[in-house]
Formats: C-alpha cells, structure tokens, sequence
C-alpha cells in the first residue's frame, strides 16, 4: 500500500525535526562538551520542549551516537567516492582536500568527537574503530586497484592505507586545535 500525502509530509516533518536536533546537539555539544550540555540546552537550540528530544532519542547518550553516526557516514561517503579510474595523485589529493575541508567547516564538531573517544573506550571499541577499518579497507581496495593496473608497485596496501590515514590525522588535528 502506498503512503498517502500525509502520511509522506509527517514523515518528513518528523525528519526534518531529527536533523534539527541533530544539529543542536553538535552545535551544544561542542560548545559545553557532551557531559556539561543538558538535553534542556539542546532542546533550546532546536527550538523544541525538553520532551520532543526524548521523542527521537530516548538519552542524551543516543543522541551523542547519533553525532557520531552523522560524522561517520560523511568520512565513510568522501572515502567511498574513491575512484580507481582517476589518476592517483588527482584523486587522493581531491579526497584530502575535501576531508580537510569538512574539519575546517566542523572544527568544533570534531574536536567534542575527539574528546569522547579519547576518554570512552566504550565508543573507541564499539564506533570509531569499526568506521577506521572501514576507511582503511576502502582506501586498501583504492590501492590495490591501482596496483592492478599497473600504477602502483605491489606492497602491503593495507599498510599503505593506514599510513595514508595517519598522514591525514596529522594535518587534521592542528586544524581541530584551532592551531
């Protein structure tokens, strides 16, 4: 059976109304940090009650995961627009700039990230590492298709992909100290 009109307008409604959550608990988080913000001050700076963020996510520990979860789906969309058929330089610097360029534009968002993971192994273990092996195994896939046309000499690609990784950590984090 097909949705109805209005049943199609309420489900956007009601999406539109979790993006904008969304986004006040990125923007309250980085600015408080996630244990000092209150789902109060989200619920503010979404211009809901207090209630309607419990209607979308049921604590303030779902909505963090929910920030993660946004951030995640973005690197993993950038690294997944890899493309084996543009030249290599070409393509890894077009990547590098566009990741570069989401830090600058999140900084903040990416520094409260970082923070959380650093101090809960809880979403080092259960998020962040799994989001990791997912870019270390499309960035490895990149590779190997480059090796396979002959562009690239044959190595350990997984390490490669790693060491790519940690190069482009290292100019992001002096962006997300604001340096």
């Amino acid at each position: 059976m097909d949705p109805t009109p209005g049943m199609v307008r309420r489900q956007r409604r009601e999406e539109q109304r979790r993006r904008e959550i969304l986004q006040a608990a990125m923007y309250v988080f980085a600015a408080k940090g996630y244990h000092a913000a209150t789902t109060r001050e989200i619920a503010e700076a979404a211009d809901v009650a207090e209630g309607t963020v419990f209607n979308y996510f049921p604590s303030k520990r779902d909505l963090l995961l929910a920030v993660f979860e946004a951030g995640a789906r973005r690197m993993l969309a950038m690294v997944g627009r890899l493309d084996a058929a543009v030249p290599l330089q070409e393509e890894l610097t077009a990547r590098l700039e566009e990741v570069l360029a989401f830090y600058v534009e999140n900084r903040l968002f990416a520094q409260f990230v970082i923070a959380e993971v650093w101090t809960d192994a809880g979403l080092l273990r259960s998020r962040s590492r799994p989001v990791l092996l997912r870019i270390v195994a499309h960035l490895e896939s990149f590779l190997n298709a480059h090796v396979k046309a002959g562009r690239l000499q044959p190595s350990d690609m997984r390490f490669s992909a790693q060491m790519l990784i940690g190069m482009v950590a290292a100019l992001v984090l002096p962006i997300v100290r604001g340096v």
